[in-house]
């Protein structure tokens, strides 16, 4: 056991200094290298410390069952198990020995931030992941793993793709010193494909999850391997392979109604719904986003929720192109009164944009010059910052200020270029 690991996590979570810790029983100094295993002390000298600490010594060294719990929670919370991982994380947390011995501890931070994620508290899974980085000179190999891997997550979340990429790179380097389950590997990969679909990496996103899904379909895991389908079905719509993407979505929805995943089938209408926008069919754009609606079920859920009014951003979008006005009205007002209960910041400006451009209102250029096109492009939404800067430089335009419209049709050409293959809702 690594001694020095172990005394540093302890001393630092109860808050005491070197100096605190040592007093009276050894240097700082020799307490500072013992934590950075430069030396092995006298087990009577572990003892004391351990003491100080209040925590049993023998105790500490004892290889506890609780870590094949702790993986078997890890398992639920990957395959979304809810009830499982719910009921494993009480058993786990009435544990004292697992709050108690340093690698328990960190493994079941680890765990339970991407539990708090799969539960949707993105927040107190953000505060988790900052608070266990306090920790993470004690890690060994295997925790460095999963903190990389969750580090990924936790940015993806964030919205931060690039930086999730990074991170999960990292933890498929550590993936090969590592003892990790075929299912570990599988959900790597999946994860790549994920963060690398969303920062348009979009080759990088078919190879990782053409690997993920043969992984999942030698082992006949159907859901998984929709939504790899999924993924495959986004990154071909933005290669504008149309035909592929629309096969890779009915794969996804074929398998999603064998298994009555309604979660699946409303992301595949979803999706549906933005390719035949793209091909101009409005009509079945809006047909599909309706369709979507009818997996909805209960919205109490975050990604429930925001992909609520994804669609009804969607529906108020192709009504708007048609030219159905009073279409495009009836959703809007739909939209705004779901945010009283599913308040989102992105689709409060979607539909105050198209409440004001539908009454005619005056303030709409301001609207969209000092607080829609900053607000996207603080979160590097190259979408809408394209979608606001186009329509923002027509009405410009029109008023003759053409100085101040080239900015934003330069703003948006140049987006254009470097992401021309935007498109797609992932998980």
């Amino acid at each position: 056991m690594e001694y020095g690991k172990a005394l540093r996590f302890h001393r630092v979570k109860q808050g005491l200094t070197q100096n605190q810790l040592a007093d009276g029983i050894i240097s700082a100094a020799y307490l500072s290298k013992i934590e950075n295993d430069q030396t092995v002390p006298a087990i009577e000298v572990l003892e004391l410390l351990y003491e100080r600490l209040g925590i049993d010594f023998n105790e500490s060294n004892f290889n506890h069952p609780s870590k094949e719990k702790l993986r078997e929670w890890y398992e639920a919370i990957v395959f979304k198990q809810k009830d499982v991982a719910r009921r494993l994380r009480d058993e786990l947390h009435q544990q004292k020995n697992t709050l108690d011995n340093h690698q328990l501890y960190i493994f079941y931070e680890l765990f339970r931030i991407r539990y708090l994620l799969l539960e949707n508290e993105v927040e107190k899974a953000y505060e988790t992941w900052e608070d266990l980085k306090q920790h993470k000179d004690t890690f060994d190999e295997e925790m460095e793993f999963y903190f990389h891997l969750i580090s990924g997550l936790v940015k993806y979340y964030k919205g931060d793709f690039n930086d999730a990429f990074q991170e999960l790179m990292e933890a498929k380097n550590y993936s090969f010193t590592v003892e990790i389950e075929k299912w570990e590997t599988s959900d790597l990969y999946y994860l790549l494909a994920l963060s690398t679909s969303q920062a348009n990496h979009i080759s990088a996103s078919n190879y990782y999850a053409d690997h993920a899904l043969e992984i999942y379909q030698s082992h006949y895991d159907l859901s998984k391997s929709a939504d790899c389908h999924i993924v495959l079905g986004i990154n071909f719509s933005r290669l504008k392979n149309y035909a592929k993407s629309l096969e890779n979505y009915h794969l996804a929805r074929k398998i999603a109604l064998q298994t009555n995943d309604f979660q699946q089938l409303k992301l595949v209408y979803i999706n549906i719904g933005v390719l035949e926008s793209r091909l101009d069919n409005h009509q079945a754009a809006i047909t599909n986003y309706k369709k979507s609606l009818e997996y909805s079920g209960d919205s109490d859920s975050s990604p429930n929720s925001f992909e609520l009014l994804n669609s009804i951003h969607g529906l108020i979008t192709e009504h708007y192109k048609l030219g159905d006005w009073d279409g495009c009205k009836q959703w809007v007002s739909k939209g705004k009164a779901c945010l009283d209960e599913h308040p989102s910041k992105t689709h409060q400006l979607h539909f105050e944009f198209y409440d004001k451009l539908l009454n005619d209102t005056p303030d709409i250029q301001d609207f969209l010059e000092h607080e829609v096109i900053p607000y996207f492009q603080e979160r590097k939404n190259h979408t809408y910052i394209i979608r606001y800067s186009m329509f923002l430089a027509d009405q410009l335009e029109t008023q003759r200020m053409y100085k101040k419209s080239s900015t934003y049709l330069r703003l948006a050409i140049q987006l254009l270029n470097k992401h021309s293959h935007l498109g797609g809702i992932l998980l």
